[in-house]
């Protein structure tokens, strides 16, 4: 695998088809799956795309959880200026930011970092670089973490949440999104896309954007693919975990017995869009679920209460919402690694140059 990440033509096609570039929708594909006329696909698509529901296809680079296996959930006082909101939208190693209020912090951020040395170094480097506006003389910024590993995640499905999206919308609890007023083939053009339906690369676009015959495009796309670098094409939600208008609530998780039947379970459950094992004081799981109210999520922690009679200790929940979002870097923290790996191929290139 590693031998993958290091020729550089992978990294060009990786950045493009991670980018989104060459990756198309089939809008004759999903006619066939759906039963509708093409013209009626394409007219629901383009609105869904127009009202910002999903984003456009590409292929998620998921050997990035490897590379970058810290995951650092923190709370943090940050200045509400626009450097310190600059930085926050262009570092790569934040993959979302929240605006947050609990004690005296006011930010909550979801990093992915090397290793604990690396996340050390980056913070050091926030300051000694001058890359936020300090909020005070410290020299420290006033912080609490929770350190997890990506590979103790037990479930990572972004479309999950689009079972709880489609039950409220039978129910007639939400049926609209953005401003747009949705129905039923466009709530299975959602589904289509979001679980990769009807999405595929395009060798001849990528072939000439890359110089190169389409069956290298294709040989090298289906290897990236089966080495689980890439995933295949998806769409996604903007804000990856939970549709539009609907809470991220971050539930550390204390489970004092059935811990693996429950785990089971919290994977099986469409609320549940990533779950991890943890080690966090008495936590021992974190999920993030997907809510569109919050009296859904309180009825929902209760039926798990009543169903699994004292399995559940302590149980803290950080409920989010869409107002509440300040930047998920989807791909560009996928972007940023592939740039860099990049300068570092042309680093080892010029080395061996000038020991000849």
């Amino acid at each position: 695998m590693k031998d993958l990440l290091d020729d550089p033509l992978n990294i060009e096609l990786l950045k493009l088809v991670c980018g989104g570039e060459g990756v198309d929708i089939n809008i004759r594909e999903l006619s066939s799956l759906l039963g509708k006329h093409r013209n009626t696909i394409q007219s629901r698509f383009d609105k869904i795309l127009q009202h910002e529901i999903i984003d456009p296809p590409f292929h998620p680079f998921r050997h990035l959880l490897n590379e970058l296996p810290l995951l650092v959930v923190e709370k943090i006082s940050l200045s509400r200026d626009p450097k310190t909101n600059l930085w926050i939208e262009i570092d790569p190693n934040i993959w979302a930011a929240f605006f947050f209020k609990e004690e005296e912090f006011n930010t909550l951020m979801i990093e992915i970092h090397k290793d604990f040395y690396d996340y050390q170094i980056w913070k050091e480097r926030i300051l000694n670089e001058n890359l936020i506006t300090s909020r005070s003389s410290t020299e420290y910024i006033p912080s609490e973490s929770l350190y997890l590993s990506t590979k103790a995640i037990l479930k990572y499905d972004p479309s999950s949440s689009i079972k709880v999206f489609r039950e409220n919308f039978r129910q007639g609890i939400h049926t609209k999104i953005n401003g747009l007023e949705l129905d039923e083939i466009s709530v299975d053009i959602l589904e289509a896309l979001l679980l990769g339906k009807g999405i595929q690369a395009n060798p001849n676009k990528l072939a000439k954007a890359l110089d190169i015959h389409r069956k290298t495009v294709q040989r090298r796309l289906d290897l990236l693919m089966s080495e689980t670098i890439i995933l295949p094409p998806v769409c996604r939600f903007p804000r990856i975990w939970t549709p539009p208008e609907y809470f991220l609530v971050l539930s550390l998780l204390e489970i004092t017995k059935n811990k693996d039947r429950i785990s089971k379970i919290l994977s099986d459950d469409s609320h549940v869009s990533m779950l991890l094992r943890a080690n966090v004081g008495r936590y021992n799981l974190l999920a993030f679920n997907s809510f569109y109210r919050m009296e859904d999520h309180l009825a929902w922690q209760e039926e798990y209460d009543q169903r699994f009679s004292n399995s559940f200790g302590a149980v803290k929940n950080y409920y989010l919402s869409p107002e509440m979002t300040f930047a998920i870097n989807q791909q560009y923290t996928s972007l940023a690694y592939l740039n860099a790996r990049t300068e570092s191929l042309r680093g080892k290139e010029l080395m061996k140059s000038m020991k000849k």
